[in-house]
């Protein structure tokens, strides 16, 4: 598996001319460098202690990171003129996250064309790193970075003595750490100017000495779950400056510990002054804004009835414009990076090769059916589709589907069910149309749908129409989305599925079923899963080929 990493990252590496990068896992507990390249661990000590910081206080935004001053600043020590950043894997369970940084000599080095290839490869990288950690053996856990070597005053600091500095140095909050009699060891100069001390100040005080008296159960209650957490904790508490002056701020504690033992404390103090401000400000204007909020809504009534024919025209053709050129570009882009690179590797491994020529395959089927999703909604709302009803078993019918999707539901261990009356039930309806619209809606369910999930589909025999429930456990629909879901090239965001779609199957199901004088309606909830019902009229006529006497 590390073969594999190492060879897609030697591709990543050639198509994004990055001289250096490496795959970062961070979590509350410190950071591991996992694979690495052009340069050595030590190499980015600095940067990634910032990161972790970064992490653990804001969370990391990877479009603005590189952005950071204390990232700049360090990007300059390591003679790197750009960085690129982006989320691999995010453990939302274990509070992880995992990324994956490259390093580029100048500047504006990375292109928008190289970007696309590089976020291409970022999928089966992250396929390939998610199956080597869960081969990996649980002893083999990211290091603390807070189980630090004592020495003296500064034991709690050790070896990271420098590294713990710079980030004293980058940050605004006030950070110290105390020991276990809780007086204060060390001090960032920003965070003691914050309280109007000096670092010598403060340095040796107790703990107690600066905290409001009106809080000081609250902060001793707070230290004892520190004492019982391995975690961060937070809790907010009034400190009083040098001058008696009274400021809330909101902080972040964690024990530091060497085997086994607590020897004392470090806590980030965030200055919530200005929070509290600007909030009794908004609470001052709240009555002007209600006011400004009412006389906006009148204004966008009496505007919505002007909105003209020309202008949602213009609307729709943009957002068609922009949602199908997305899919294109996205899709090709992905074939064409596979392609140029086993052009461009003869020494590319044999299962590399068949993994890009699945991929390039896959790729290419998804730009067909995409290509003839849109051409036959067109058809639909053109009234060009041929519609030639005859009378059809509806259950065989939905049995078809359901051996045409027994494969996909098997590999992935889904149990599909089929629940319907004994007898026979028949409408009036084009096959061929209304197969792919009943299709769509299960094929829809099984994708959507994790392993051991359950797809059930329910056939309810009514007085004059019939009635197709398709239910399923996957991971629903927001509330928000629901309104617009047959609404054409709607794309529904889901940023931690790698399922997309080009956003026209569901409005050809509903262009079919209303071609069929038929209904359908939805129900679903985020994380509980999505329920389509169809309706769709019966009939009376039976071809006598249907008639069967016993």
């Amino acid at each position: 598996m590390n073969e594999l990493i190492e060879n897609t990252l030697q591709i990543i590496s050639k198509i994004s001319r990055s001289g250096k990068g490496y795959i970062l896992r961070l979590d509350e507990r410190g950071y591991k460098i996992q694979n690495i390249w052009g340069g050595k661990n030590e190499d980015f000590e600095l940067l990634n202690d910032v990161l972790f910081n970064l992490f653990i206080t804001e969370g990391i935004n990877t479009d603005k990171v590189a952005a950071v001053a204390a990232v700049k600043q360090l990007l300059k020590k390591i003679h790197a003129g750009g960085l690129f950043i982006k989320e691999l894997i995010n453990y939302s369970e274990k509070h992880q996250v995992v990324y994956i940084l490259l390093f580029f000599d100048k500047k504006n080095e990375l292109t928008t064309e190289c970007e696309d290839r590089i976020v291409s490869i970022l999928t089966i990288l992250s396929h390939q790193v998610r199956d080597s950690a869960e081969q990996m053996s649980e002893s083999s856990e990211i290091p603390t970075t807070i189980g630090i070597s004592s020495e003296e005053d500064y034991r709690i600091i050790g070896d990271w003595q420098n590294s713990f500095n710079l980030l004293l140095e980058t940050s605004p909050d006030l950070i110290f750490v105390v020991d276990q009699s809780g007086k204060i060891l060390l001090v960032n100069k920003t965070g003691s100017e914050l309280l109007e001390y000096s670092p010598a100040e403060l340095k040796g005080k107790h703990l107690t000495d600066i905290v409001e008296q009106e809080d000081s159960a609250i902060v001793n209650f707070s230290i004892n779950q520190v004492l019982q957490k391995n975690n961060f904790v937070k809790f907010r508490a009034h400190l009083r400056t040098k001058y008696d002056q009274v400021s809330p701020f909101e902080i972040s504690s964690k024990k530091v510990t060497k085997n086994g033992e607590v020897l004392g404390m470090i806590s980030i103090c965030k200055d919530l002054s200005e929070n509290f401000k600007y909030s009794t400000e908004l609470q001052r204007l709240k009555p002007k804004l209600i006011e400004t909020d009412r006389l906006l809504s009148i204004e966008r009534a009496r505007a919505k009835p002007r909105k003209t024919m020309m202008d949602e025209l213009n609307r729709l053709k943009n957002e068609f414009i922009s949602n199908i050129s997305h899919e294109f570009r996205t899709t090709l882009a992905s074939i064409i990076g596979f392609s140029e690179t086993i052009e461009s590797d003869p020494n590319l491994p044999d299962e590399m090769k068949k993994e890009f020529n699945r991929i390039i395959m896959s790729e290419g089927k998804r730009l067909a059916k995409l290509i003839n999703d849109v051409l036959e909604s067109s058809r639909v709302e053109d009234g060009k589709i041929a519609i030639n009803k005859t009378i059809l078993d509806l259950l065989k019918l939905i049995q078809e589907v359901i051996d045409d999707n027994y494969q996909l539901a098997s590999g992935k261990k889904i149990t599909l069910s089929f629940d319907h009356p004994q007898e026979k039930i028949f409408i009036e309806a084009d096959r061929d149309t209304i197969f792919r619209a009943i299709n769509a809606l299960v094929n829809n369910a099984l994708r959507f749908t994790g392993e051991n999930g359950r797809v059930k589909i329910v056939v309810n025999n009514l007085f004059r129409e019939v009635e197709i429930i398709i239910s399923d456990t996957g991971i629903g629909i927001a509330e928000g989305d629901l309104p617009y879901i047959f609404q054409k090239f709607y794309r529904i965001s889901r940023p931690r599925s790698e399922i997309s779609g080009s956003g026209v199957g569901l409005v050809f199901v509903k262009q079919i079923i209303d071609l069929h004088k038929g209904l359908i309606t939805i129900q679903s909830e985020l994380g509980s899963g999505t329920t389509f019902l169809v309706k769709l009229p019966k009939t009376s006529k039976i071809e006598k080929n249907e008639v069967t006497f016993e």
